[in-house]
């Protein structure tokens, strides 16, 4: 036989099967503390941004992208004056920076009646990065998802600028053509 395995079940038998795994599980945990506590690390998380700011944030974006394709609709032939309508389905989201620390502390005990207890404590800490005293420092940001679009113009009754107003929505704002309707002006 190996003199390891030799060794091993030496051990095994000197010290019992039970306090054998105590003490692998008791080491382990010391480990694990070690390698975890008092580590520092990175993490983004969504934003903390009140939702009254990205309301109006996104409504603001919306107005501009309103008045951006009615400009472009009037310089397609056959469309006429327009009016543009778009609906968001949601605000966007914006995702910040924030500064974590983590510890994890193991406590192992053993009384003299030979039973033993091991504690975990862990503790998780986060913090918001900022760019200014108010503005918190932004990774990434998600822009507002489109519902739908409302185009009312003189050319709406020709079905083929109909067509045509469609196919430039669909490809702007990647919105399927169910969701885009178009009217004839009165």
């Amino acid at each position: 036989m190996l003199p390891w395995k030799e060794k091993l079940r030496s051990l095994r038998t000197g010290i019992g099967i039970k306090n054998l795994w105590l003490l692998l599980l008791a080491a382990g945990l010391f480990l694990l503390s070690i390698a975890a506590g008092g580590r520092k690390e990175k993490n983004e998380d969504t934003a903390i941004l009140p939702q009254e700011v990205q309301k109006e944030m996104a409504v603001s974006g919306v107005e501009e992208l309103e008045e951006r394709l009615k400009e472009l609709l009037s310089h397609i032939r056959g469309v006429g004056e327009a009016e543009v309508m778009i609906t968001l389905a949601d605000q966007g989201e914006k995702i910040v920076l924030k500064d974590q620390k983590s510890s994890v502390q193991s406590l192992n005990e053993a009384d003299g009646a030979g039973g033993s207890r091991v504690s975990t404590t862990s503790e998780k800490e986060e913090e918001t990065i900022y760019e200014s005293s108010e503005t918190p420092f932004v990774t990434k940001e998600y822009a507002a998802q489109v519902a739908g679009i409302l185009i009312v113009c003189e050319g709406g009754a020709d079905k083929n600028i109909v067509m045509d107003i469609v196919s430039a929505a669909e490809a702007l704002f990647n919105v399927p053509a169910h969701r885009i309707v178009v009217l004839e002006m009165k």
